[in-house]
C-alpha cells in the first residue's frame, strides 16, 4: 500500500517539477536572434578558416544554442558573443547589429579581419561589459574616447601589429574610470603622447602590456605602486629608458619583458625580492655590468633571457641555482671565464645559447640528465678542446651550433635523429665527415666549412637528406666526387656552398635542384666547359653564382632572370663577351677579372642601373663608338 502511495505521489512531483522546468526555459528573445543573423550576413567567412563560429547560426533556431553565443539562464538575454579566430572579413560600421546587444558583458572578436573598422564611439554603450577583446582583428584610427565609459571592465585587450592609436586624453579618462580594470593589453596601439608615469594610475592591473607602443621618455625610478601586477610587457618601445624597475616586497609579479627599450644600468641587488618570478626578458637592452650573485634567488624562473645587452663579468655560478629554468640566453655580451659550472642540475633546460661572448676552456665532458635539451648555441667564443660525446646523444635536440671556436679533434657520430640544424664552421676539426650525418632525415641547415675535415664524400651520400635547405662544405681539405654520376637529387635545397672541395666537374646531382639560389663551386678543378645541362639549373630561382678560380674555358650563355650576383674571375675565358649578358637585368656585382677576354664590349654593360661592383680586364677589349 505505501509502495502504491509513494509511486502516485513521486509521478505527480514529477510532473510538475517537468512542468515547472519546461515554463522556465525561454528561447532567445527574436529581436535579438534577429541580430544575431544580420550580424553574421555583415561578413564573409574566410573558407581556410579552421572553424568559422557563425556557421552554426541558423534561422528557425535558438541563438542561445549557437557556437560562441553565451545567454543569460534565466532571462536568455545575450550576454556573451565570442566570435574569435572565426576567419571573418567585413567592416563594422556605427549602425551594425552587433551595437542591438545592449546586454553583453563579454565581447570577443580577435584574430578576424574587420577591414579598418574603426573602434567607435558605439562601443561605449556596453555599460554592462567587463571583457572586451578586439585584438588582431584589423582595427585602425584613432579609439574613440567612449571606451573609457566601460566602467565595469575587468579585462581589456585591443592590441595590434599597427594602425591604432589612442589620444592622451582618453588613456587618462581609461585610467581614471577604468578602476575593476585588472587586464589591459594595448600591443602595437600608439599612445606616444603618453606620459610613462601615467601607467602607474591602475592599482588593479594584474596584467599590462604595451609592447610596441611608441612609448618615450623616462620610466618612474620610483617604487612601483601596482600590488597586484602579474605581468608587465613593456617591450619594443625603444624609446623608453629607466633603470630597472623599483619593487617592493609586496609584489609577486610573474613576468617581466622589457626587452628592445632602452632601459640601462646595472641590475639591482633588490632584484632578489621577486622571489616569484618566472620569466625575465631584457634582451636588446643597455644593461651593463655583472650579474648579481642574489639573481640566484630567483629559483621559479623558467624563461631567462639577457642577451645582446652590456654585461660583462665572470659567468658566476649563479645560473646553476635555476633548477626550473628552460630558456637560457645569454648570448651576445661580454662574459668571461669558463662553461657554466654543473650544467646538469637544470633538468628542465631545452634552450642554451651563450653564443657571442668571450668564454674560454673547454666544454665539460661529463653532462648529463639534460632530456630536453633542444636547441644549444656556444658559437662566436673561446672554446677549444674536443666536442663532448654528450651533445651528440641529446635526445631531444633540434639545434646545435658550435661554430666560430677553437674546437678540435674528431666529430662522433651523431645519435640525436630529430637534428634539424648543424653549424660547425670556423673551428680546427679534423677527421672524416661522420656518416650518422647522412641518416639524419629531418635536416634543414649543415654548416661544415673552414675545418680541417678530410676524406672523400660522395654526392649519393646525400640521398636521404630530402628536407636539406642550406649545404655549406666549403674551405676543408675533403674531396666531393660524384664519379658514379648519381641523380641524387636535395628535392629542398636552396644554398650549396662547396668552394676548395677538390670538385673536377660540375656536379651531376644539380641537374634535379629545382629551388636553388645560391651556388658556389669556386677555388676547385672544373675545367673546359659547363655541360649543356648545367644551363637549365636555377634558371628562375638563382641569384647568386660563384665560379671563380676555376679553368674554365669558355661561359657563352646567361640563362638565370633574377641573377645579381655572378663571379667568373680567375678562370681560363677566351673571347668576346656574350652579348647575352645584356639578358641579366638584376645584376649588382659582376666580375670576369683574371681571364683572356677580348673584342667588343657589350654597349649594355654602361646601361645596368643597379650595378654596384663590375671587375673586368679591359686588356684586350674595346666599345664600338
Amino acid at each position: 500500500m505505501y509502495r502504491i502511495l509513494y509511486f502516485l505521489f513521486f509521478l505527480s512531483y514529477s510532473r510538475v517539477i517537468c512542468f515547472s522546468f519546461s515554463n522556465s526555459t525561454k528561447l532567445c528573445p527574436h529581436h535579438q536572434n534577429v541580430a544575431l543573423l544580420r550580424l553574421k550576413q555583415t561578413f564573409s567567412v574566410d573558407v581556410s578558416a579552421s572553424f568559422a563560429k557563425t556557421d552554426t547560426w541558423k534561422e528557425d533556431t535558438d541563438c542561445c544554442s549557437w557556437d560562441g553565443v553565451t545567454c543569460n539562464r534565466v532571462t536568455s538575454l545575450v550576454i556573451g558573443l565570442d566570435l574569435s579566430c572565426s576567419g571573418l572579413y567585413g567592416t563594422i560600421h556605427s549602425n551594425s547589429s552587433l551595437f542591438l546587444l545592449p546586454h553583453l558583458r563579454r565581447l570577443n572578436l580577435a584574430f578576424n579581419d574587420f577591414n579598418k573598422s574603426s573602434i567607435s564611439a558605439k562601443f561605449g554603450q556596453f555599460r554592462r561589459m567587463t571583457h572586451l577583446n578586439l585584438s588582431f582583428s584589423g582595427f585602425s584610427g584613432v579609439i574613440a574616447p567612449e571606451i573609457s565609459h566601460l566602467s565595469n571592465l575587468v579585462s581589456l585587450d585591443l592590441s595590434i601589429y599597427s594602425g591604432l592609436g589612442l589620444e592622451t586624453s582618453s588613456f587618462i579618462a581609461l585610467t581614471q574610470n577604468l578602476t575593476k580594470l585588472q587586464k589591459l593589453h594595448l600591443r602595437g596601439i600608439n599612445v606616444s603622447s603618453i606620459l610613462p608615469i601615467s601607467l602607474l594610475n591602475l592599482s588593479s592591473l594584474k596584467s599590462m602590456d604595451l609592447s610596441s607602443c611608441q612609448l618615450h621618455g623616462r620610466f618612474p625610478d620610483d617604487d612601483l605602486q601596482l600590488p597586484n601586477l602579474k605581468v608587465l610587457k613593456l617591450k619594443g618601445n625603444h624609446d623608453l629608458s629607466g633603470n630597472f624597475p623599483k619593487f617592493n616586497e609586496s609584489n609577486s609579479i610573474l613576468l617581466l619583458d622589457l626587452s628592445s627599450t632602452n632601459f640601462s644600468g646595472e641590475l639591482p641587488s633588490s632584484i632578489s625580492i621577486l622571489k616569484s618570478l618566472e620569466s625575465l626578458d631584457l634582451s636588446h637592452c643597455n644593461f651593463s655590468g655583472s650579474i648579481p650573485l642574489v639573481l640566484g634567488k630567483l629559483t621559479q624562473i623558467t624563461y631567462l633571457d639577457l642577451s645582446r645587452n652590456q654585461f660583462d663579468g665572470e659567468i658566476s655560478n649563479v645560473f646553476n641555482r635555476f633548477r626550473k629554468v628552460s630558456v637560457l640566453d645569454i648570448s651576445s655580451n661580454s662574459f668571461r671565464g669558463q662553461f657554466i659550472a654543473s650544467l646538469d642540475n637544470l633538468t628542465e633546460l631545452s634552450f642554451l645559447d651563450l653564443s657571442n661572448n668571450k668564454l674560454e676552456g673547454v666544454i665539460p665532458s661529463h653532462v648529463k640528465e639534460l632530456s630536453s635539451l633542444s636547441s644549444v648555441h656556444l658559437s662566436n667564443n673561446l672554446f677549444n678542446g674536443t666536442i663532448p660525446s654528450w651533445l651528440f646523444s641529446l635526445p631531444s635536440l633540434i639545434e646545435l651550433d658550435l661554430s666560430h671556436n677553437k674546437l678540435n679533434g674528431h666529430i662522433d657520430e651523431f645519435q640525436s635523429p630529430s637534428l634539424e640544424s648543424i653549424d660547425l664552421s670556423n673551428n680546427e676539426l679534423d677527421g672524416p665527415v661522420p656518416s650518422s650525418i647522412f641518416e639524419l632525415v629531418n635536416l634543414t641547415y649543415l654548416q661544415l666549412s673552414s675545418n680541417n675535415l678530410g676524406g672523400i664524400v660522395e654526392t649519393d651520400m646525400f640521398m636521404n637528406l630530402e628536407n636539406l635547405v642550406y649545404l655549406d662544405l666549403s674551405y676543408n681539405i675533403l674531396t666531393l666526387s660524384n664519379y658514379n654520376h648519381s641523380n641524387c637529387a636535395l628535392p629542398s635545397l636552396e644554398t650549396l656552398l662547396l668552394s676548395s672541395c677538390d670538385i673536377s666537374e660540375f656536379p651531376r646531382f644539380l641537374c634535379s635542384q629545382e629551388l636553388l639560389a645560391f651556388l658556389d663551386l669556386s677555388n676547385n678543378k672544373i675545367y673546359g666547359q659547363l655541360p649543356k645541362w648545367a644551363w637549365n639549373v636555377g634558371t628562375e630561382t638563382l641569384s647568386y653564382l660563384n665560379l671563380s678560380q676555376n679553368m674554365l674555358t669558355r661561359f657563352e650563355r646567361f640563362p638565370w632572370r633574377i641573377m645579381q650576383y655572378l663571379d667568373l674571375h680567375s678562370n681560363l675565358l677566351q673571347g668576346p663577351l656574350p652579348s647575352l649578358i645584356c639578358e641579366m637585368s638584376y645584376i649588382e656585382v659582376l666580375d670576369f677579372s683574371n681571364n683572356n677576354l677580348s673584342g667588343l664590349i657589350p654597349q649594355c654593360l654602361g646601361n645596368f642601373r643597379i650595378l654596384t661592383s663590375m671587375e673586368i680586364n679591359w686588356k684586350g677589349l674595346y666599345y664600338d663608338l
